[in-house]
């Protein structure tokens, strides 16, 4: 454990191999924030970093500046954060020898590796509730797990779209699934044609030159491999159209501005068809990567009311039925 102003940082290696079926092996690096006061609230927020980051995403921090952490800004507030590794990625390392996991198996370990720590924190904090939170490839894959193990209380998707990036396809892989999202096994294959490596490194190109040089540093030493098939379901027109479609919890959406990726607009609703509420809105001078825009602390507080609100409106509910 490391003790932080106003908080305590706990590392943890989860055996998921132990807690779900065919995950045999397999471990997955976490690290969990907890505000250093005795009064813990609810909800914990649950988080997944986009293609080619660590967790540490979530807890950016150059050199004398925690100003750029939303860990530490959520747990000085009282409240909990769970960060991941994708299996693969970061300190999430995979057996020797072994075949790279299925995307459905990434999917699977992240749920029981969120579903044990939230377990431990509810044997302290009666009722604790849970927010998943991801960035680009890390919403498109709470997404997925929102509608296949419906492991949250409400998710929050950052700088994502469904719309993916298709021009940057090849047309044979957009043949490929012009019937439809490839199941696991032919997504696999797929991300070997397109990157040539189910953890292909693309972080070897620079850094926006305007990111002072402490920042640049931190984002490089916080890179990591990219989940190749994670990467590739992103990139597909519609990625998780029909997985949208069956999360039945509260969803917030934010995107830049300026996120060239994502258009830049608001994010569109619509594909949330079950959704018990929908918040959408456009962060200002914000690109891709919310996590250093100027307004990224307007950005947290929000999503913090917001996260609060839906317990709230969910446990009302829930007790009038």
């Amino acid at each position: 454990m490391t003790s932080l102003d106003g908080l305590s940082h706990h590392r943890r290696d989860i055996d998921v191999g132990a807690l779900a079926p065919g995950l045999e092996g397999y471990r997955v690096a976490a690290d969990v924030f907890l505000p250093a006061c005795s009064q813990v609230y609810s909800p914990a927020f649950c988080c997944l970093p986009g293609g080619g980051a660590s967790r540490r995403y979530w807890d950016l921090r150059p050199p004398g500046d925690d100003g750029y952490s939303f860990a530490v800004h959520m747990a000085r507030a009282g409240f909990p954060v769970i960060c991941l590794d994708h299996l693969g990625t970061g300190e999430s390392a995979l057996p020797r020898p072994a075949e790279p996991p299925l995307l459905g198996q990434v999917v699977a370990a992240n749920d029981a590796a969120f579903r044990l720590l939230l377990g431990e924190l509810r044997h302290t904090v009666a009722g604790l509730r849970s927010v998943g939170v991801g960035h680009s490839m890390g919403a498109v894959l709470t997404v997925r797990q929102q509608a296949r193990h419906g492991t949250h209380d409400a998710i929050a998707l950052l700088g994502f779209s469904i719309k993916g990036l298709p021009s940057v396809l090849p047309p044979e892989i957009l043949a490929a699934c012009s019937e439809g999202i490839p199941g696991d096994v032919e997504l696999a294959e797929l991300t070997l044609r397109k990157f040539g490596s189910a953890y292909p490194d693309l972080n070897r190109g620079g850094t926006d030159p305007a990111v002072p040089d402490p920042l640049r540093r931190a984002l490089k030493e916080y890179a990591t491999v990219l989940l190749g098939a994670g990467g590739m379901l992103s990139l597909l027109p519609g990625n998780v159209a029909s997985d949208a479609a069956e999360v039945r919890v509260p969803v917030l959406l934010a995107n830049g501005d300026r996120d060239a990726l994502v258009g830049g607009g608001p994010p569109p609703t619509s594909p949330y068809s079950r959704a018990t509420q929908i918040t959408a809105f456009v962060v200002p001078e914000a690109g891709h990567n919310l996590t250093i825009a100027p307004a990224r602390h307007r950005l947290w507080n929000r999503l913090l009311r917001w996260a609060k609100e839906s317990a709230i409106r969910d446990d009302t509910e829930a007790e009038s039925q």
